[in-house]
């Protein structure tokens, strides 16, 4: 099984043949879209629910990865809405992320009881689904460094220029536990971020996003390189 994990505008993925289904993990209860036909072996999670309904602290990931390992998913390609700190993405284009920092303070691990474990994060992205997303579209900026916030509340302006002199590129709420928990379950995935703002103080000075109708196209756009890099 292959999997496709979508948040901020990916609720649904159009184009795809999927059934609903909710299944039941140690943790809770996870939404799931099971393809069908030309796209039977994939699933696909909404992490914030189908309906965008579980703010980006609030999300269960440990449930939702468990869900993943249960179905004894080998790929996953994760995509995260995020804002540009630097001008590396720029709004509107998308990425692939290389390397992130965490600051949220939520439980992100399976490792929680029983004999002391240390997962490896150092090399936590698949190469493999690198290089197949390289292929199938060779404009990705590459080797983006996301740093993960708490949320729900958007950052500060001194936050975000204190995040660019560290050297982070963008910025988000949810691929920090998420890769963290992929990556305890040995998951090979790939973290694709697509731009829809400029963050606090950066550009024009002031957090606008992009048009609703460039994110319909974007989804378009990274529906089908999901679909490339997976071989679906």
């Amino acid at each position: 099984m292959k999997a496709i994990i979508g948040g901020t505008g990916f609720d649904r993925m159009e184009g795809l043949s999927l059934s609903q289904r909710v299944v039941r993990t140690r943790y809770g209860e996870v939404e799931l879209y099971l393809g069908e036909g030309a796209d039977e072996g994939l699933i696909f999670l909404p992490r914030h629910g189908s309906g965008h309904s579980v703010a980006p602290h609030m999300i269960d990931h440990r449930s939702n990865i468990q869900a993943l390992a249960d179905y004894h998913v080998t790929e996953t390609v994760a995509i995260y809405a995020v804002g540009s700190v630097t001008n590396r993405l720029r709004p509107g284009e998308v990425g692939i992320v290389g390397d992130y920092v965490d600051f949220t303070g939520r439980v992100h691990t399976f490792f929680d009881e029983g004999t002391v474990k240390h997962a490896r994060v150092d090399e936590c992205f698949s190469p493999l689904l690198r290089d197949r997303a390289r292929q199938a579209r060779a404009d990705l900026v590459d080797n983006l460094v996301y740093v993960t916030t708490n949320g729900p509340r958007l950052e500060t302006k001194a936050e975000i220029a204190f995040f660019a002199r560290q050297g982070f590129d963008v910025v988000g709420m949810t691929l920090g536990g998420e890769a963290t928990l992929l990556a305890e379950k040995e998951i090979p995935h790939l973290g694709l971020v697509y731009s829809i703002n400029w963050a606090a103080g950066v550009g024009e000075g002031s957090i606008a996003f992009i048009s609703d109708e460039r994110i319909e196209d974007m989804k378009g756009e990274i529906t089908q390189l999901c679909r490339a890099i997976l071989s679906i």
